[in-house]
């Protein structure tokens, strides 16, 4: 019979619970070592949502859609125009300010005098 007080419900050592971890690490990185990755079609146009995908199904091929593919190339060629749009405008603005301005003087305005009515007197 075993002594009071065996190992039935005694915890886990530090060192035991270190080799279990090292275990388990060991055992996915070997799994994931044979995994298959899908391709990725249109790699520079794909976003990171849609990337997110991998997480549930790794090996699946990611596309796009023919629409959502138009969509992301016109937004990246209006940026691109935005962009260009921005440059030309900028170098202007830096011409302009590059020529010695002269300080205009602020006008100061002469108070009026204004006749306060008593109030008092009339009530």
């Amino acid at each position: 019979m075993g002594a009071p007080g065996g190992k039935i419900n005694r915890p886990r050592t530090e060192l035991k619970k270190k080799l279990f971890k090292r275990r388990r690490v060991l055992n996915r990185e070997r799994r994931l070592k044979h995994q298959v990755v899908g391709a990725v079609i249109d790699e520079g146009l794909i976003t990171r949502h849609h990337l997110k995908k991998r997480v549930s199904s790794a090996r699946a091929n990611i596309t796009l859609s023919g629409k959502k593919r138009r969509k992301l190339l016109q937004q990246i060629r209006l940026a691109q125009k935005e962009k260009a749009a921005m440059e030309v405008e900028a170098p202007l603005k830096s011409a302009k300010t590059s020529e010695p301005q002269p300080k205009s003087k602020k006008k100061t305005k002469v108070p009026q005098d204004v006749d306060m009515e008593d109030l008092e007197d009339k009530s």
